[in-house]
């Protein structure tokens, strides 16, 4: 039996993937991890306070010693290190070259600097806060369907 488009879609969203939330609002992390948990797609939530924080675990994946996440979360105004800053030592990993890391930043203000700095980068998405629903179910069945 062929799988026609509805089933390979229902297929690749249901394929479970890791995400990490990289914001320093605690209130961000709880609501985001209540939105992702509604998602058959996503098994693991991790959580980073700042891009420094959000670079150990993509360490500790590239290591072995955890999966890397598939999509990530980013706040781009942070403490110790902010979005932009975090982005650009992602891009410099090694490890990574040969992974997609769908990277959806969230920002409180839009202003178009930041918004350009971000696609100049190659930041998949720039989204304003708060973080809605509808924008990471858009950004899943974009990414994660056929």
């Amino acid at each position: 039996m062929a799988l026609n488009k509805i089933h390979v879609d229902v297929l690749l969203m249901t394929l479970k993937r890791n995400v990490m939330v990289v914001d320093d609002d605690d209130l961000v992390h709880l609501i985001s991890k209540r939105i992702l948990s509604a998602y058959a797609c996503v098994s693991d939530v991790y959580s980073a306070y700042n891009g420094k924080e959000a670079l150990d675990i993509l360490h500790q994946g590239c290591e072995g010693a955890m999966n890397l996440p598939a999509v990530v979360l980013l706040d781009l105004h942070m403490p110790i290190m902010n979005g932009f800053q975090f982005f650009t030592e992602v891009k410099e990993m090694e490890c990574l070259k040969d992974s997609k890391l769908v990277t959806i930043m969230f920002s409180s203000t839009l202003d178009p600097a930041d918004i350009e700095q971000a696609q100049s980068l190659g930041i998949d998405y720039f989204f304003s806060k708060p973080i809605l629903l509808e924008k990471i179910e858009s950004v899943f069945r974009k990414e994660f369907t056929s």
